[in-house]
């Protein structure tokens, strides 16, 4: 009886612990480790904004733009280039700026033009900024300046340069005391025109500037030098 249930034994082994091969799960569950480099590789890629992104991020959407539009109104007054300086000087009655900050506005500006194809650019020259038209319309503005240039002088223009002629170096209040109306608009066609310039500056309070003629102004009219211009009557 007993050998017959060793043959039972033989035939219907059990296999013991040792020989037991551990299931999918259990596999995974207890003796797979975790993929760290997959986990490692996940917060690898999660980068963090850079400081100058989160700073240009921190300003109101409505000041970002707001500053924009100071910025272009300044360079579209200005036929010199503005130092970053000058224009964080003036931005900063709005809002404080770094200049970093302020850089960055400046570069997204002059992106907006590209984008919207203006027919003029943002550019640094000189440690300034400025904006100037793009070169394919260079022949339309000579043919403008062309024009300006055969224009005939108006009667108020000729009566505010026959002032600085004889007056020379004058100032606009001077200049508008003797006609008794404002000359602004009147000098900077002139100063356009190439007929006078700015000589310098009064020394008195806020140093106004003082307008003299032009060599343009003595070829114009045929002068050699302003010697030859009729003496006024006393």
């Amino acid at each position: 009886m007993s050998k017959e249930w060793n043959f039972f034994q033989a035939e219907f082994a059990f296999p013991s612990s040792r020989d037991q091969k551990p299931s999918p799960t259990t596999s995974t569950s207890i003796h797979e480790k975790p993929n760290l480099n997959v986990e490692i590789s996940n917060e690898y890629h999660k980068q963090e904004p850079s400081d100058d992104i989160e700073e240009i991020i921190q300003l109101d959407h409505q000041i970002q733009q707001t500053i924009k539009k100071v910025i272009e109104a300044l360079l579209f007054t200005s036929s010199d280039p503005l130092p970053l300086s000058k224009i964080r000087e003036i931005t900063d009655t709005l809002y404080p700026l770094r200049p970093k900050q302020l850089r960055q506005i400046i570069d997204s500006l002059r992106q907006e033009f590209i984008a919207h194809q203006r027919a003029f650019k943002l550019e640094e020259i000189s440690q300034g900024y400025v904006l100037r038209t793009h070169e394919e319309y260079a022949p339309y503005l000579d043919i403008l300046h062309r024009q300006k240039r055969t224009e005939k002088i108006s009667c108020a223009a000729t009566e505010v340069l026959a002032i600085v002629a004889y007056r020379q170096p004058i100032t606009r209040p001077q200049i508008d005391a003797i006609r008794g109306v404002d000359s602004s608009g009147i000098l900077s066609q002139l100063i356009e025109r190439q007929l006078i310039e700015m000589v310098g500056k009064l020394e008195a309070p806020g140093r106004p500037s003082l307008y003299g003629t032009t060599k343009e102004f003595l070829k114009h009219y045929g002068l050699k030098d302003l010697s030859e211009l009729e003496k006024i009557k006393s």
